[in-house]
């Protein structure tokens, strides 16, 4: 047998890793830390995926778009999958692919200093104090959000959500509501710069539900490699250190 077509055989069954990993670009967002920070090419998403996928052959190229360009880039098939999709997405996008088990949640909560002793147990209990949350809330939230904004004149949105999270361990406001995984990020983040102490105890309340969201991929084949390296992050712990690791901004 021709040693070319030998070498050929070996090759074809040489496992992917063998071969150098082969690259797959995923469109993400443009700024949300610390679940995308594009400035420094990590965050928890993006770290997510790297490390489900890199055991299975794959390397990542990170992609950050706008949500709306986003979509349009994996429609255009420019990229070869698309973070925070789900069921709901699919269908009001009209988003052809595979769409991967589901991968993380986003939980946004309001935030109060425990020293307040709040007893929130509904949204509309937070239409008497002062509240600061991020930009385009208003109409992201859903309908009982907006009810209670329209009953509460010391509302306020900012797209700095540092800045919310210093709002509220200095006492501008009485209450902020972000997610869960960016409050953590920045109440270290600031204490870690110092001047302003956000040791203080801190009630949170879980009042608004969880977003549960999921990666599609245009190959059903990385859809699947995903997903058995999501199962394995989780069954090894890797998936929470994943998480941990960005609380502490270093």
């Amino acid at each position: 047998m021709p040693i070319k077509l030998i070498l050929l055989i070996v090759f074809m069954f040489l496992p992917l890793s063998s071969w150098g990993a082969q690259k797959i670009t995923v469109a993400f967002g443009n700024a949300l830390a610390p679940w995308v920070i594009p400035e420094t090419n990590n965050g928890i998403l993006i770290t997510l995926v790297k490390e489900a996928l890199a055991p299975e052959g794959y390397e990542i190229k990170a992609l950050y778009y706008p949500y709306a360009r986003r979509i349009t880039s994996y429609k255009f098939k420019q990229v070869d999958a698309v973070c925070d999709v789900s069921l709901q997405v699919i269908e009001q996008e009209n988003l052809e692919g595979y769409l991967s088990d589901d991968a993380y949640a986003y939980e946004n909560i309001a935030v109060a200093l425990k020293k307040n002793n709040f007893k929130f147990t509904r949204i509309s209990d937070l239409a008497s104090h002062s509240l600061m949350s991020w930009q385009g809330a208003s109409s992201r939230m859903g309908e009982e959000y907006a009810t209670m904004i329209e009953n509460n004149a010391n509302y306020r949105e900012n797209y700095n959500q540092e800045l919310q999270v210093k709002m509220l361990f200095l006492e501008r406001f009485e209450v902020i509501q972000l997610d869960q995984q960016i409050f953590n990020y920045y109440r270290a983040k600031i204490n870690e710069k110092g001047g302003i102490d956000t040791t203080l105890p801190v009630d949170s309340f879980p009042l608004f539900g969880q977003s549960v969201n999921s990666i599609i991929f245009h190959d059903e084949k990385i859809r699947d490699a995903f997903n058995k390296g999501l199962k394995r992050l989780r069954e090894s712990g890797q998936y929470d250190a994943i998480f941990n690791a960005y609380i502490n901004p270093n």
